[in-house]
């Protein structure tokens, strides 16, 4: 059975860019860092810094005219695993949030609802047509753990002191005045988000920076020795 994507076939970063929120050279940095590394357009653009996961999805919501989804504010009934085999979700990076046995409809949820070909490959391997919702990656990703394999992930929250083993410790206003706060569990979790949230970010602006020298050498701009010289330069 084929999916029900509306309109003629539009491409990711085509439609980031009519949106305004990559450049063509962004685009083609993107494009070439995947082609190197492999992997999804979408998770390239946000891991080299040019576009956030958020702003992604309701750019395509738009565009596309379909519905978005947030999975980690959403209340899924725990049956809707039964309804796509998790390492079908996980190989196409989709999750189940409904579907209709009367109507034989399967509604998922893409960061990417551009793939035609997967939806595609989707209908056939579940007999059912496929409606596209869209989300982000992360959430797909934190949806999968959650429901298929009971991880309790919602979200880029501060993780309970409880979840990490730990006692949250309380003083006394006089002890308070009598020696520094030690750090409680939820500041550490929070302190490892942001150290997370930044070991990212800068490798992201490191394969951004990457990118952007191979489509320059591509494009003979600079050399390839000025090339290797600045990526040795990023490396250090």
């Amino acid at each position: 059975m084929e999916n029900t994507l509306p309109g003629k076939k539009r491409r990711l970063g085509e439609i980031l860019v009519k949106a305004g929120l990559i450049s063509d050279p962004q685009l083609k940095a993107a494009l070439a860092e995947q082609r190197k590394w492999g992997g999804r357009l979408g998770r390239t653009l946000v891991e080299m810094g040019f576009v956030d996961e958020p702003s992604m999805v309701v750019a395509l919501s738009q565009q596309l005219r379909l519905p978005m989804i947030d999975l980690d504010k959403a209340e899924l009934p725990a049956e809707v695993v039964q309804l796509l085999r998790v390492d079908i979700a996980e190989r196409y990076g989709v999750f189940p949030v409904g579907g209709d046995q009367v109507h034989r409809t399967l509604q998922l949820a893409t960061s990417d609802p551009t793939n035609h070909e997967a939806f595609k490959e989707l209908a056939f391997y579940t007999g059912l047509r496929v409606q596209p919702h869209v989300a982000t990656s992360s959430g797909i990703d934190r949806a999968i753990r959650r429901y298929y394999y009971g991880e309790h992930t919602r979200g880029p929250r501060a993780a309970k002191p409880q979840e990490l083993g730990l006692n949250e410790q309380t003083f006394e206003a006089d002890q308070l005045s009598a020696k520094p706060t030690e750090v409680n569990g939820t500041e550490l979790a929070q302190l490892i988000q942001q150290v997370g949230a930044l070991e990212r970010l800068v490798a992201g602006q490191v394969r951004a920076l990457r990118g952007m020298l191979e489509l320059m050498v591509d494009k003979g701009i600079v050399s390839r020795e000025e090339y290797l010289d600045k990526v040795r330069g990023v490396g250090e």
